[in-house]
């Protein structure tokens, strides 16, 4: 199978590293002109031209906006006035509990988990249902549809960004552009590799030795065993892109391994 995206733009919000940055290489193999965001302007400009001397010739932009603010996001849209994929992948992960979570916290993550998609998703798929064609992705979490004590803030941006994904698919109706969202796992990411190399040193190991220690402690169900990689979930998003997914819209798919110890 060949995934072709020529003459297609993929925008991945908070791509300037981890699975964000995996899917961005993914859609430049796939001759995909792309749009590379993150917060900080060093950094995005840095990726970018890592990216260009990586990927000579492919078309390549970026833009330094936070999403967890109304502005931030009406700077990118701005910017990037369409695109014909966008992968809501932007977020961040709080782990307290739900009456130790401020009133802050709680509105801090719903502005960036669940308001940069929804207002990413209102800027750009009419433009897609127009054109006759797009995707629209968000990068889920597979913790909302688990009882857990702690991340009660994280999981109910994250179940409000399912309700929405799933909303935005009606919207999709008779036509070709799809809106679907995946669900993900423990992935390896910088600031995780660091905490398992710490962790490991304490253990007197190395990370590699470590890793099954921990997914024993903090993901006991995973049927893989092991951290996720960042490139086998833009794998699965790169493929959810292509012309060969158009029968799959409206779906909460998993790329969990095999977290969630559910038959659907």
């Amino acid at each position: 199978m060949r995934i072709d995206l020529s003459g297609r733009t993929a925008l991945v919000t908070g791509s300037t590293e981890g699975i964000g940055l995996a899917c961005i290489r993914a859609y430049l193999g796939a001759n995909a002109a792309v749009v590379v965001n993150g917060r900080a302007p060093d950094r995005v400009a840095s990726v970018v031209d890592q990216l260009r001397n990586d990927f000579p010739g492919a078309q390549i932009s970026g833009v330094a906006a936070d999403l967890g603010t109304a502005g931030g996001c009406r700077a990118l849209t701005e910017a990037v006035p369409r695109c014909d994929i966008l992968v809501n992948n932007v977020g961040v992960i709080a782990r307290d509990d739900a009456l130790e979570a401020s009133d802050e916290l709680y509105l801090k993550l719903f502005e960036l988990n669940f308001m940069s998609s929804l207002r990413m998703s209102r800027a750009y798929l009419p433009g897609m249902i127009e054109r006759g064609w797009g995707r629209v992705l968000f990068s889920g979490a597979q913790r909302p549809l688990m009882a857990y004590k702690g991340g009660t803030a994280y999981s109910a941006s994250k179940f409000a960004q399912l309700n929405l994904a799933r909303s935005l698919a009606e919207l999709t109706r008779g036509t070709a552009v799809t809106v679907n969202t995946v669900l993900i796992g423990i992935t390896h990411s910088a600031s995780l590799d660091d905490v398992l190399a710490d962790l490991a040193a304490a253990e007197g190991c190395s990370a590699a030795e470590y890793e099954k220690e921990f997914i024993a402690m903090v993901s006991p169900g995973s049927l893989i065993d092991r951290l996720a990689f960042p490139e086998e979930i833009a794998s699965f998003l790169l493929y959810l892109s292509s012309p060969f997914a158009s029968a799959t819209n409206g779906a909460v798919l998993s790329a969990e391994g095999g977290t969630r110890p559910s038959v659907a």
